[in-house]
């Protein structure tokens, strides 16, 4: 009789050991599951998961940014969750003091996702905007310079074109993909698709040229000035050039022929055998020169009728100097240089 009494109270303090455990355990779950992570600062903080980070790298990530206090801790909820694989790439904006348990799940239904804004500005060449992107987004310029030479999309938005020079549309985007040139691109293309079909495309036969004809002379207009009330003056210009069967004679088209910006365009520069010098070359360039925006393409349909063939900096750095013949240019030329001395 004693013998099993002894049995019994034996049995009954591994049960109590057994549960004493359960509940420490469990205590500690709930302590890593639900106790929030230290406060450090009031104001959210951004957060970029790459695409292909690791849970261990994506632990490694948050801890640096104190956001949570165990590495340990964050894991084993995670993989208890069975969250490790599926946190979504991108800016998470996150607040400071939250539990493991709310981190992941921000993580995983990427509900606090920061979109970025990038601006770009008109008149940047489809190389320049690729390396804008670059500093931006986890894909590399040639990623984005080989998806905008993808002939599937040039005719999905009817690209008259080797690549989508001119055809993308310089505005500020909100993004939310990271990772994709594709959805970055055709962002950007059917803008410029939008906007064209509604707002150019039925004035083409008003001013007699094809979309391509007419994006490139945007593309020239929106290199020589910044200046939106001269646009339509020298878009006149050029076509009152064009009409005469003058060589165009841009000086932006030279420096697209260089492959580079440069301060000042020199005589030997003017010399360079590319079909986009327009200073060798008759007619309009093979393409655009750059990516124009809405005004640069709204002044060569709205082009100012007048008799100007030549025009020249006026010095002020915002206007220019116009004139109907050689002569009186080269007076114009000679003011302005006299006002750099």
């Amino acid at each position: 009789m004693e013998k099993n009494k002894v049995i019994e109270v034996i049995e009954v303090e591994d049960w109590l050991i057994i549960i004493a455990t359960f509940i420490l355990f469990l205590m500690f779950g709930l302590n890593w599951f639900f106790n929030n992570n230290d406060l450090i600062q009031k104001e959210p903080i951004t957060i970029h998961i790459k695409k292909g980070m690791s849970f261990h790298e994506i632990a490694d990530t948050l801890h640096k940014h104190r956001i949570i206090n165990s590495k340990t801790a964050f894991l084993a909820v995670g993989k208890i969750l069975g969250a490790e694989r599926k946190i979504k790439s991108g800016y998470h904006r996150l607040n400071y003091g939250l539990s493991n348990y709310d981190y992941l799940n921000v993580l995983v239904t990427g509900k606090n996702l920061s979109n970025i804004y990038v601006t770009i500005p008109e008149g940047l060449t489809l190389k320049e905007i690729s390396e804008l992107f670059e500093k931006v987004f986890d894909f590399k310029k040639d990623d984005f310079l080989r998806v905008a030479s993808d002939s599937t999309l040039l005719r999905k938005y009817e690209v008259d074109h080797i690549n989508f020079e001119g055809y993308l549309m310089p505005d500020t985007y909100e993004f939310a993909e990271f990772d994709k040139p594709e959805i970055v691109l055709e962002r950007l293309a059917s803008e410029f698709k939008k906007f064209y079909d509604e707002k150019i495309k039925p004035f083409e036969k008003k001013v007699g040229m094809n979309k391509k004809q007419i994006i490139t002379l945007a593309s020239i207009v929106e290199a020589e000035t910044n200046n939106f009330d001269e646009m339509p003056i020298i878009a006149g210009v050029y076509l009152n050039r064009l009409k005469k069967g003058m060589k165009l004679q841009a000086d932006p088209t030279v420096v697209y022929a260089l492959g580079e910006r440069v301060n000042r365009v020199t005589y030997n520069h003017l010399k360079i055998n590319s079909p986009y010098n327009t200073y060798l070359y008759y007619d309009l360039p093979p393409g655009p020169i750059n990516c124009p925006g809405r005004n640069a393409l709204l002044a060569v349909i709205n082009y100012e009728k007048h008799n100007y063939l030549y025009f020249v900096a006026s010095g002020d750095g915002e206007t220019h100097k116009f004139a109907r013949n050689y002569s009186e240019h080269q007076k114009n030329v000679i003011e302005y240089r006299n006002s750099k001395k």
